[in-house]
């Protein structure tokens, strides 16, 4: 017969073609009527669905991938699957159910098991070494999780003994120190699972050999604030002099910005002046972890390697500590989740007083690293 009036074949394509993704539609239709309510199914729910699973499937991927390149591996185990999940606060609600087979578990020490206390004093268990040896740093509780950082060499004060530290320097074995040769009482160090470590330390921040400090200031670089005053009496006539550059270069500060300016007469190269937002105010909190991601972004900006903090936003912005110390941590983690390649491999939280030294030591051995 004569193949006239035919109709031409056209070749069949699968619904995930037409739908432009890569899990398959008709499986997902099949699931939903063998799992689910027997009525009547629409045509874009299996669509939806596989681009849902679609897209989930990519992000832990990706944050899996990162992981493994952190920690210098070629290929992706279940381990690393399992640190993506946690260290992503939508994905770790979403499978906070889910067991990853071989995933181990999250790297945490609580802190009651790494110091005690002694007179009411934070870092008091902290023992002194022989003096016929040279003072050393020595990590406690292994590569992971807060660990407990002691000195050979200690001072006697109200409340009991406290570690200082003196000429000491990163080494091989990731062993943290101050370059400074002023003493510093550090008490507790957590490493996140993309490198960078975080470190409560007690003392000076103006005497803080990092690449920069942070000041909490206002719109118009006050000085008038405990930090302030110290830096501003440090870097004398000099230093005053980048603050009424700055001001006259990029105008007042919005609130939560931040702006950077070279130190002068003081260990740290830089220090960046954020507008810290006062408790209470419209949208104080997020305002507050907004604050935060500047800084970091600024200093990633700058190329800078080390971070000094004070307590930021619990002085004259009237936040609670304990509400500070937890937005900020928070941010601090989302931040180098987030952008995955930061400069900056050390963050100092250098504290005075002792209420703070025990929130901060508290709330870093609670965040997941």
């Amino acid at each position: 017969m004569s193949g006239r009036g035919a109709k031409k074949r056209v070749k069949s394509t699968s619904r995930s073609s037409r739908a432009g993704v890569l899990f398959p539609v008709g499986r997902m239709l099949r699931y939903l009527k063998r799992d689910t309510h027997h009525y009547r199914i629409g045509a874009g729910s299996p669509v939806y669905m596989a681009a849902v699973i679609e897209y989930l499937t990519a992000e832990i991927l990706e944050l899996a991938g990162n992981a493994a390149r952190d920690n210098k591996k070629g290929r992706v185990t279940p381990r690393h699957i399992l640190l993506a999940v946690a260290n992503d606060e939508e994905l770790h609600q979403l499978l906070k159910h889910v067991t990853i087979a071989s995933g181990g578990v999250i790297p945490k020490i609580h802190a009651e098991l790494l110091m005690r206390k002694k007179g009411g004093k934070f870092g008091s268990s902290v023992p002194s070494a022989p003096p016929e040896k040279k003072p050393q740093l020595v990590i406690g509780g292994g590569s992971k999780g807060t660990k407990l950082i002691k000195t050979g060499k200690a001072s006697k004060s109200k409340g009991g003994a406290k570690s200082k530290l003196t000429d000491a320097s990163p080494g091989k074995d990731g062993v943290i120190g101050v370059p400074d040769s002023a003493g510093f009482t550090i008490l507790s160090e957590k490493k996140l699972f993309l490198g960078q470590k975080l470190t409560v330390i007690q003392g000076d921040i103006v005497k803080m050999a990092a690449d920069a400090i942070v000041h909490p200031t206002n719109s118009s670089l006050y000085m008038g604030g405990e930090v302030g005053r110290s830096i501003e009496k440090a870097g004398g006539a000099e230093f005053q002099q980048e603050i009424k550059d700055l001001l006259s270069a990029q105008g007042q500060l919005d609130t939560a910005g931040a702006a950077i300016c070279p130190g002068h007469k003081f260990p740290a190269k830089f220090v960046i002046h954020v507008n810290s937002p006062t408790w209470g105010s419209t949208n104080s909190q997020q305002n507050l972890e907004k604050s935060v991601k500047n800084i970091l972004a600024l200093a990633d900006e700058k190329h800078l390697k080390s971070l000094a903090l004070p307590s930021v936003g619990s002085g004259n912005a009237g936040f609670p500590k304990q509400t500070a110390a937890q937005i900020i941590l928070k941010a601090i983690s989302n931040y180098f989740v987030s952008v995955m390649s930061s400069s900056l491999k050390q963050v100092y939280f250098v504290l005075y007083d002792m209420e703070s030294i025990g929130i901060y030591t508290s709330e870093l051995a609670k965040l997941d690293s």
